[in-house]
């Protein structure tokens, strides 16, 4: 006669998926819906100072850093 089949390992999966889809939701920026403020109009090292409209459809990598 077979064995029933534990429902544990089942279950644990359903918990792990449910705990993954809360967890998820709850780094939502509530800033996301919002345009990106303009960047700064001070000194740039590499370039004459840019606009977002500028920088629209390309990729842009920003460097942020200071003296600690």
């Amino acid at each position: 006669m077979p064995r029933p089949r534990s429902l544990l390992p089942v279950l644990l999966c359903c918990a792990v998926i449910v705990t993954l889809t809360i967890s998820v939701d709850a780094f939502v920026s509530p800033l996301q819906d919002r345009a990106a403020p303009e960047l700064a109009d001070t000194t740039w090292i590499n370039s004459a100072p840019l606009k977002l409209k500028e920088l629209r459809g390309r990729v842009v990598l920003l460097e942020f850093w200071t003296y600690g």
